[in-house]
């Protein structure tokens, strides 16, 4: 019997910066995503306790909770396998070393591009 591989239907974007949520989400959208959005890792946790989502995008760098501070608790605290792409501008040595240690999945630079984060995407949805 051939299973059919789930399909990202939801992915929570996790983003302090206003404008780059409203345009990551249209460029999500228009690619047939559903978007549910929080400003920091703490609200994150809110939204996650009242709604599955298929996929996590979340930006390092945030008030109240931080990126890293947020994996640790998905992966350790809340026991989540949810995939989950970390973004950020920090560009350091270790930076993508320290994600993938609190459970990332995958790391993009910003300015991201579009077509690399759908193309890291489908590549998630094919490991599903």
């Amino acid at each position: 019997m051939d299973m059919e591989k789930p399909q990202i239907r939801r992915i929570l974007l996790i983003e302090n910066d206003v404008f780059f949520v409203g345009l990551l989400s249209l460029v999500l959208t228009k690619s047939g995503y559903g978007i549910i959005s929080a400003n920091n890792g703490k609200d994150a946790v809110k939204v996650l306790s009242e709604q599955p989502v298929d996929l996590i995008i979340l930006d390092l760098m945030m008030p109240e909770m931080d990126g890293l501070a947020f994996l640790h608790w998905l992966r350790e605290e809340a026991n989540a396998t949810t995939p989950a792409i970390v973004l950020t501008g920090m560009v350091a040595a270790d930076t993508e070393q320290h994600v993938l240690e609190a459970g990332g999945d995958a790391l993009l630079y910003k300015p991201i591009q579009f077509p690399e984060l759908l193309s890291k995407i489908k590549q998630i949805e094919q490991l599903m």
